[in-house]
């Protein structure tokens, strides 16, 4: 065997013995093979064909692979620098998108829950890690819907009787068709003055006309209804209870809407909110204005929860009175509705999934909905009378809510502001204080109204173009959604000039 030395200058891998023919290669030297080429001609002839071999089978060198893969890695550092500005110089609720889409993006799997809509709602990690603890606590179990039913109950902390003078049907058993007349109704006078506005202490009895079903046992009874477009009071659904377990659970709210998240709210510099947007003609730098010696008569601002709850969680009773400040503080739950508070309070569909968007007693047509408006209100609260133009789904997940309600055929009674008024479609009568408004508008004391005490865990359905007047009895919360228009009323509607 004739061994030979390679030159390290022209040998790459200078650490091994090769064999070329019928010469091995050590590390020194060069010789002549039996071809009379040189072992270093022969080995840089076959290593350069070795290269041609790798480059056709599509191997490429370090900087062609750098060249190749140099737009990924602009790619990564220029999202990892945008997100890092999102994070640090957007909203808190921005934050929650980014880590929306870091949930959506995660290589982890995660099991929806039962009551979560595709689509629809908060997928926040944050959000599903919140309701995984809670959830935990308030199973949903046959015994727990029981001890559920009982719980709800004893937050009730009164009753209220219905008065019976001059009703011919029992409102907790009523027919499965609606009454003649149905709902009865009282002069308002009588009503009123039974119970002011601005007294907030219990009555033991009330004007109510309404009928109340129970959801498990008058299902049917309250379809019914629903279809006939009258309004009634739905109690004891299971999917509404859990709801008012979780948010009874003092801190549950608090945790929901953290101190750094704010939402839309109205001030008033008493108990009085009447709602009000601007429109029609125009006033200086081309902005609408109201009526000559208008002013609003709320305030529109942004809160925190905490901030809201510190105001209106107040036990002196003379920080209460009709002409001290009160706030009402406003969720909205966008869903699919356009042009809307997006990514403020989404989660609403997850808390309240019997008002997603699909067919139930809540929602009669799904595709008209109007995501979700919840209005938290504080003791002595007074939302003006009014009409709405949709059907409404009201549910009270908290606290009480007296409801005044006006079939729509006592329009022309009811004294509305005209509809180019900011306030169009309001009582113009101070329903706390009335009389003096007798002489200006004699037909009020005309009308008949009937009304409902609201309680944690009642749905109220309103259908279109009825009147309703609230007062707050105490701290409460409430939610509604609306699921297009039915026309039953319209004709008494637009012979009061809408």
């Amino acid at each position: 065997c004739h061994c030979v030395t390679v030159n390290e200058d022209t040998h790459p891998h200078n650490k091994h013995t090769y064999k070329i023919g019928n010469m091995q290669l050590h590390h020194r030297g060069t010789t002549s093979g039996s071809n009379g080429h040189t072992v270093t001609e022969t080995y840089n002839a076959k290593s350069k064909h070795h290269d041609k071999h790798q480059r056709r089978r599509g191997a490429i060198t370090l900087a062609e692979r750098f060249e190749l893969m140099l737009p990924y890695i602009v790619f990564v550092i220029g999202t990892a620098l945008l997100l890092a500005k999102v994070k640090k110089s957007f909203s808190p609720i921005d934050e929650k998108v980014v880590e929306s889409l870091d949930t959506l993006t995660s290589s982890r799997r995660y099991e929806p829950r039962f009551d979560e809509m595709h689509g629809i709602g908060d997928k926040s990690r944050f959000y599903r890690e919140l309701r995984a603890e809670y959830d935990a606590k308030f199973p949903v179990t046959a015994a727990a819907a029981e001890e559920r039913l009982l719980y709800v109950a004893s937050l009730k902390k009164r009753s209220y009787l219905p008065v019976t003078q001059g009703i011919s049907y029992d409102v907790f058993h009523c027919p499965f068709e609606p009454p003649s007349g149905y709902p009865f109704a009282w002069p308002i006078m009588d009503v009123l003055g039974h119970w002011g506005p601005d007294d907030t202490s219990p009555r033991s009895s009330v004007y109510q006309g309404l009928c109340v079903f129970d959801y498990n046992d008058d299902y049917d009874k309250a379809m019914n209804y629903r279809d006939n477009e009258v309004p009634f009071i739905v109690r004891n659904d299971p999917q509404v209870l859990r709801t008012v377990e979780r948010w009874a659970q003092p801190e549950y709210l608090s945790r929901l809407m953290p101190e750094e998240f704010d939402h839309r709210a109205e001030y008033s510099e008493n108990n009085h909110f009447m709602y009000w947007m601007l429109r029609g003609g125009k006033g200086r730098h081309g902005k609408p204005k109201g009526p000559e010696g208008w002013k609003p008569p709320t305030k529109m601002i942004r809160m925190t929860y905490q901030d809201w709850l510190s105001k209106a969680n107040v036990t002196d009773e003379s920080l209460l009175g009709p002409d001290n400040p009160h706030w009402y503080f406003r969720l909205i739950g966008c869903g699919r509705q356009r042009n809307c508070d997006k990514l403020s309070a989404e989660f609403l569909f997850d808390e309240l999934p019997f008002y997603q968007p699909q067919r139930s007693l809540y929602m009669v047509n799904p595709d008209q909905q109007k995501g979700i408006h919840c209005r938290f209100g504080m003791k002595g609260v007074i939302a003006e009378n009014h009409f709405d133009g949709s059907r409404n789904f009201i549910t009270l997940l908290g606290g009480e809510r007296r409801y005044i309600l006006a079939h729509p055929d006592q329009c022309e009674l009811l004294a509305l502001l005209p509809k180019q008024h900011p306030s169009g479609r309001h009582s113009a009568v101070d329903w706390s204080d009335p009389e003096p408004y007798f002489e200006e508008y004699p037909d009020f004391p005309k009308a008949k109204v009937n009304e409902v005490v609201m309680q944690a865990g009642d749905a109220l359905y309103l259908p279109t173009h009825w009147f309703h007047y609230i007062v707050s009895l105490e701290l409460n919360f409430q939610c509604n959604t609306r699921s297009g228009i039915s026309k039953d009323y319209q004709n008494f509607i637009h012979q009061c000039g809408f």
